[in-house]
């Protein structure tokens, strides 16, 4: 068994992803939830966070330390096609979650405001784009038809746009029902149910 420690901060984030791979798999591991950033950041590899310590080797980047999760425990894809879907589906969920910070992290009200009416058609369009992808690909999953890791980003992208939008999947049949099928999977309704709020 691999020694797993995955540090970020005490919210959801960019290491939620790892967090819903290893729950997943019921990998043990340790959730360090730091609060000391600024005395951990000069020894961070890129001075960010999260950070991986897998087998005492440190893996950074977030979407690395998924995807490198998602491979171990054979969530990637079966080969290398199938992997690519999946990558592309996570990064194209990325742009997503990158536009979603822009806005989240403002402080001028205003430009706040303004920043939203762009978001909401660009998630409107993105969202679009993923529901014709899902279907191109049999409409369950978006990789090899079975579960990889870019169906546990599409959960945990839908979760993290409702801080801005009102039911983002709504009007996405198959995404909603991919979403609904993520949540139901035993383990990561258990993470759900016990992650710290």
């Amino acid at each position: 068994m691999a020694d797993i420690k995955l540090t970020y901060f005490n919210v959801t984030g960019r290491a939620e992803i790892s967090r819903l791979i290893l729950a997943y798999a019921n990998t043990k591991y340790i959730d360090d939830r730091t609060s000391k950033f600024q005395s951990l950041k000069p020894t961070l590899p890129y001075g960010q966070l999260p950070v991986l310590s897998y087998n005492g080797v440190t893996i950074a980047q977030s979407m690395t330390i998924a995807r490198f999760l998602a491979n171990e425990i054979g969530l990637a894809g079966r080969n290398n096609l199938e992997k690519a879907e999946a990558d592309e589906i996570v990064d194209a969920l990325v742009d997503l979650q990158n536009s979603g910070y822009g806005v989240m992290f403002c402080k001028d009200p205003e430009k706040k405001d303004e920043l939203l009416e762009e978001f909401k058609v660009k998630a409107k369009t993105g969202l679009t784009q993923l529901e014709s992808r899902l279907k191109s690909r049999g409409g369950q999953y978006f990789a090899g038809n079975q579960l990889t890791w870019a169906d546990l980003q599409l959960f945990n992208i839908l979760e993290f746009l409702k801080a801005l939008l009102p039911a983002p999947a709504e009007n996405f049949p198959l995404l909603k029902n991919l979403e609904t099928r993520v949540g139901d999977l035993p383990n990561i309704r258990r993470w759900i149910e016990k992650r710290p709020k």
